[in-house]
């Protein structure tokens, strides 16, 4: 591979010993060109002239800590599109929730697992990839307007390929979950286009929610794996780093310049008809159709499934759960046009149990 072409990667750490032996790790495995920072002012020095295409980023450091090194990148156009993920012995809640909203798109503790980090590493880049095609593709439709037809197609086919570039980067970062996520994934990815039909909507309209739904917990990528697999009751503030993940997706959706159907369906599938959801609080026909269909569709699949924390519900006890919901989570109409077809619905569950 020539060396132009090769991913850059930024370590930034205070101790040079973490910074070398993170690289050595790197490079074993990775086609990469590594760049090195020991703190905060030579990072932002560096990204005036030498943009990466990922940095690993520790928090804990003199001068400007990760957190303040992330919120100033934010403020730099070219930089903000750069994602950063932060390996830090921080283990509090708290502070993973803050990495994220400071411009994150994960988060590992320190002592990491080699193979997991080396996951997510990768995961980022091949993200990074699609992102630049794309964006390299948007640039060359607005000097082209005089093939505008072919190359929207292209770009269509593009979003497509990155879409599902997407899931499996969910599906690879979250390969400690158990085997049932790419099954959920297909899952309701077929129940919502299901809906979609059954509430009138057109040709069009369902073929991109088939295709976007599949990405409604894309941001679960940058949620602790002790949050993801507790078998219990959350706590108040495990409850609120859950939440993140809908503004994690939507992060990632929106810097990767896609239909907004899909970021729409990732920010907004936890709200409520009757404005109790999160995070946005929206009620309503306020909230995007396409996320109203994919809340219940989201709903059926959890009720109908084994979790770490609870059996699966007998299929007339999830029946008359969305029942009562009518009103209150679930647009009514949408609860009318899952009873329309309930029959299919079963028909979807056992074809991909």
């Amino acid at each position: 591979m020539d060396q132009r072409e090769r991913k850059k990667i930024l370590i930034v750490d205070d101790i040079a010993e973490n910074r070398r032996l993170l690289a050595e790790m790197l490079v074993q495995v990775l086609e990469c060109q590594i760049r090195m920072a020991g703190d905060g002012a030579a990072v932002l020095e560096m990204i005036e002239h030498d943009l990466p295409d990922l940095i690993l980023l520790d928090i804990m450091m003199p001068g400007l800590d990760g957190f303040q090194v992330a919120r100033l990148l934010q403020e730099k156009p070219l930089a903000r599109e750069i994602p950063i993920i932060f390996i830090t012995a921080k283990t509090e809640v708290e502070s993973k929730v803050e990495a994220f909203r400071n411009g994150g798109v994960d988060y590992v503790t320190k002592p990491f697992n080699r193979d997991e980090l080396l996951a997510r590493v990768q995961a980022q880049l091949r993200l990074k990839n699609l992102q630049d095609e794309l964006r390299r593709k948007n640039r060359l439709l607005a000097d082209r307007e005089e093939h505008l037809s072919h190359l929207v197609d292209e770009k269509t086919a593009i979003i497509e390929k990155m879409t599902m570039g997407l899931v499996t980067v969910l599906e690879d970062a979250n390969l400690a979950n158990d085997d049932e996520t790419g099954n959920h994934i297909r899952r309701v990815s077929e129940y919502a286009a299901l809906l979609a039909e059954a509430y009138g909507a057109g040709r069009d309209f369902i073929k991109r929610i088939k295709l976007y739904s599949s990405l409604h917990d894309v941001g679960k990528v940058g949620i602790a794996d002790a949050i993801l697999k507790k078998p219990g009751r959350y706590t108040p503030e495990e409850f609120d780093a859950m939440k993140q993940h809908v503004l994690i997706g939507h992060r990632m959706l929106d810097n990767a310049e896609i239909d907004p159907m899909a970021r729409n369906i990732a920010f907004f599938h936890h709200e409520k008809w009757n404005g109790s959801g999160y995070i946005s609080g929206l009620r309503g026909e306020d909230i995007p159709l396409e996320a109203r269909l994919v809340a219940l569709a989201d709903v059926f699949d959890a009720l109908t499934t084994k979790r770490v924390y609870k059996e699966a519900f007998p299929l007339a006890k999830a029946e008359s759960i969305i029942l009562e919901e009518r009103g209150r989570h679930f647009d009514p109409r949408v609860v009318d046009a899952f009873f329309s077809r309930k029959e299919d619905f079963i028909r979807i569950r056992e074809s991909l149990a």
